[in-house]
């Protein structure tokens, strides 16, 4: 099928990943595809646009939204995949529609859609399977539900102390330093992908965390540290933000940190491939 649009009834519930895994597939077995972002108020549209244009796999792949009337049948010699509202992906002729669900199995699809496939992301483990050929289940995923740098920044406020020479990766873990310089290497080692919350003035373990390789690191405490840390973070190109509040509150204010993380990255991208690989989504989508 040439023209696939990917919905969800909310926003926050996976689409953009799903979208961009299945044009991702198509164009691995080596069809020409395009990845559009329609325009809607279910998420970070613009944000979405712009990252899809940024994936070398859908070369041409606009920048910006698009509307409903520019979400068309490509012909027989590629392949087009929409990200849209339910609104638009009804109003879509001639599309496979695949709808994306978080937790649990929607108990009828939006108005005006026939999905060929649904997909339920982040199943809670023991969670009933309705007896479906059209339902794909994924389970809870820790890659896939990690956060950014930008994601912490934002749910902070918090100020940017060092930029870093590097481009950070999504996070699995978020890592609150131990009392000791001593024990923090071995520790913070034990889990990959981390951002580190420590104290602004524990410039021991501020050392003893970058050692471990984290993407970036959560000063708390409103204070500037000292210039040891600037060097240091500096030279490993590791990005470090200041939280403006002591360290319990920073860690509660990150509380539902998991829950408001956008979908982009290498990373998460080829972790939604790995998961949606086998379950049998290609063969209801007919490519």
């Amino acid at each position: 099928m040439a023209l696939i649009v990917v919905t969800s009834s909310r926003p926050g519930e996976g689409k953009t990943g799903v979208a961009a895994a299945v044009a991702r597939r198509i164009a691995y077995t080596g069809r020409p595809v395009r990845l559009l972002r329609a325009t809607d108020d279910l998420g970070n549209a613009l944000e979405d646009a712009a990252w899809f244009a940024t994936l070398d796999f859908v070369p041409g792949s606009p920048a910006t939204t698009v509307t409903a009337d520019e979400i068309r049948d490509p012909g027989p010699d590629s392949v087009l995949v929409a990200e849209a509202g339910p609104a638009v992906a009804a109003a879509v002729p001639g599309a496979v529609v695949v709808l994306v669900a978080r937790g649990v199995a929607p108990e009828a699809p939006p108005a005006g859609l026939q999905p060929a496939a649904t997909v339920v992301l982040a199943v809670p483990a023991g969670a009933a399977r309705p007896e479906r050929s059209d339902l794909i289940m994924i389970p809870e995923d820790r890659t896939l539900a990690g956060f950014s740098f930008d994601d912490v920044q934002r749910l902070l406020s918090a100020e940017l102390l060092v930029d870093g020479s590097r481009e950070p990766a999504s996070c699995d873990y978020l890592v609150v330093a131990p009392i000791g310089s001593d024990a923090g290497q071995p520790y913070f080692r034990r889990f990959d992908t981390k951002a580190v919350v420590v104290r602004f003035d524990k410039t021991d373990m501020h050392l003893a965390a970058m050692q471990a390789e984290p993407e970036f690191l959560v000063l708390t405490g409103g204070r500037r540290p000292s210039g040891y840390l600037f060097d240091a973070a500096g030279a490993r190109g590791i990005p470090v933000l200041l939280s403006r509040t002591d360290t319990e509150n920073t860690v509660i204010a990150l509380e539902g940190l998991w829950d408001r993380t956008r979908f982009d990255g290498e990373r998460k991208l080829e972790r939604m491939a790995a998961v949606l690989a086998g379950t049998g989504l290609d063969g209801l989508l007919g490519v």
